[in-house]
């Protein structure tokens, strides 16, 4: 797979194999399959099997993404037990992989999910949009109301813990020319962004367990229906504003007020959800853009509808 960051390990067909051989035997021969998305995180490998479902290989590509393959090896086999599994599908644990040899992180097999991620469905999806909102509020409010789940707190400097770090990173990210922002976004509309926001920032928040990064690649639809919700790595308890990034990274300027209405957010939580969505969108531009990821393309829509909301 062709590599996104500096500092990426070896996740090769051969490690795969490698790893499936020592762990995982009945699958070290299978069809293996590398997967090209918007994510950035993992590189995925999906595993033909002979008999029942398929399964997905996920390997951390730097050592920076471990921590959340090993959140996902404490937190779905209980999160399967929630009542959000009776509404969504969720990514099932079928092997916590662990260090050796051939490869030096934890990683992980779940089950394959049928469906279409939100990005690769995103013009079938204008024409199911309004059931979508609420489709998406619905699963929302069911996310923060989980409790005792094995997941950890946010803490300042996490997105969905306190703001204020996030603004000061933010303008940093404005302000550090080895960023070029200036070439990639229109950072005075940015800047005005937070501004018109920045009281929320001192609002004490409502604290919930949290999804943490619905942007369009973690929902998977069916038939323009929200089917499942991926990648719990960054799940945790912090601001539960930091799940209402689906209302501009997924929706348009049509539903979004939808959506609002229908996830009970206030004028207070919409704008913490604002600033949240806006510190992600900016730093995603700032870093995919010019590595000409996928992601980067997410990450422009989505400023662009933070930018022209009103």
């Amino acid at each position: 797979m062709d590599p996104i960051h500096e500092d990426e390990v070896d996740t090769s067909e051969q490690v795969v194999r490698s790893l499936l051989a020592s762990q995982c035997p009945p699958w070290a021969d299978r069809p293996l399959t590398p997967l090209a998305n918007t994510g950035t995180s993992n590189a995925l490998w999906r595993i033909h099997a002979a008999h029942g479902p398929d399964s997905i290989v996920r390997l951390p590509r730097t050592p920076g993404a471990e921590p959340p393959i090993l959140v996902e090896h404490q937190l779905l086999p209980p999160l399967a037990l929630s009542p959000l599994s009776r509404s969504l599908e969720l990514p099932a644990l079928v092997h916590a992989g662990q260090p050796d040899n051939s490869f030096p992180l934890h990683w992980a097999v779940l089950a394959w999910i049928e469906g279409e991620d939100a990005w690769t469905a995103r013009h079938k999806l204008q024409r199911s949009e309004e059931a979508l909102a609420h489709q998406l509020a619905e699963t929302v409010q069911l996310v923060g109301s989980l409790t005792d789940l094995p997941a950890p707190q946010r803490q300042p400097g996490d997105r969905g813990g306190p703001l204020v770090p996030l603004i000061d990173r933010l303008h940093r990210w404005l302000e550090d020319p080895l960023w070029s922002a200036d070439d990639l976004i229109d950072t005075n509309a940015v800047r005005r962004c937070v501004d018109q926001s920045a009281e929320a920032a001192h609002e004490t928040p409502t604290q919930a367990f949290v999804h943490g990064d619905l942007i369009p690649g973690n929902v998977l639809t069916n038939h323009g229906q929200l089917s499942a919700i991926i990648d719990w790595g960054t799940a945790g308890y912090g601001d539960s504003a930091q799940d209402l990034t689906p209302a501009w990274s997924i929706l348009s300027d049509r539903t979004r007020r939808d959506f609002q209405a229908a996830v009970g957010a206030n004028d207070p939580t919409w704008f913490r959800g604002k600033l949240l969505a806006l510190e992600q969108a900016v730093g995603g531009v700032l870093y995919y853009v010019p590595r000409k990821h996928p992601l980067g393309d997410v990450m422009t829509r989505t400023l662009s509808r933070i930018l022209t909301d009103s």
